[in-house]
């Protein structure tokens, strides 16, 4: 089974990602990187000149690739749950794990994260608090929910979600 990880953006996916593949069999795959790379630009260009239903498109297409890989850790990006087809296709082949931290986490990470995510270039912070409370209810259709705190490194984070994957694997042998 494929490790998923969902989350809102700067919940620290692609970091805990990387951990999991560098100390495991899991190959890593970023799904905002397969993007870039078919797209040819990046994905602040892709919402600046084509616009957030061609990027949704997008990734869909892009999901469905990832999904069908073996053996992969998959980073998605912060709005991929907002399409039940893409949740679908990732849970066929994967493990889901949402990346779930108080909006305070959140918000000490936006400066730094308002400079590579496109849907926080010029948004304030009651507009991403409110679309951190709406998807809440699409990210809580997860396997596993995983409480990201201060403090914690990714490779701890990875520890955890590796341990529950060996867990699970143990039980169903039985």
């Amino acid at each position: 089974m494929n490790i998923v990880l969902t989350g809102f953006m700067a919940t620290g996916k692609t970091e805990i990602s990387k951990a999991i593949s560098e100390i495991s069999k899991y190959n890593l795959v970023d799904t905002d990187d397969m993007i870039v790379e078919q797209e040819g630009i990046t994905i602040n260009e892709i919402f600046d000149k084509c616009g957030e239903e061609y990027f949704r498109k997008t990734e869909c297409e892009v999901i469905k690739k990832a999904a069908e890989m073996k053996n992969v850790v998959i980073a998605t990006g912060g709005g991929v749950v907002l399409n039940k087809q893409n949740i679908e296709n990732l849970r066929k082949t994967g493990v889901i794990f949402n990346l779930s931290p108080d909006f305070s986490v959140i918000r000490e990470r936006l400066e730094e994260a308002r400079k590579t995510r496109p849907l926080l270039k010029r948004d304030s912070i009651e507009n991403i608090k409110k679309r951190f409370d709406d998807r809440k209810p699409f990210y809580d259709n997860c396997d596993y929910k995983i409480k990201v705190i201060h403090g914690r490194t990714p490779r701890s984070y990875a520890m955890e979600i590796l341990e529950i994957m060996e867990s699970r694997q143990g039980a169903e042998k039985q």
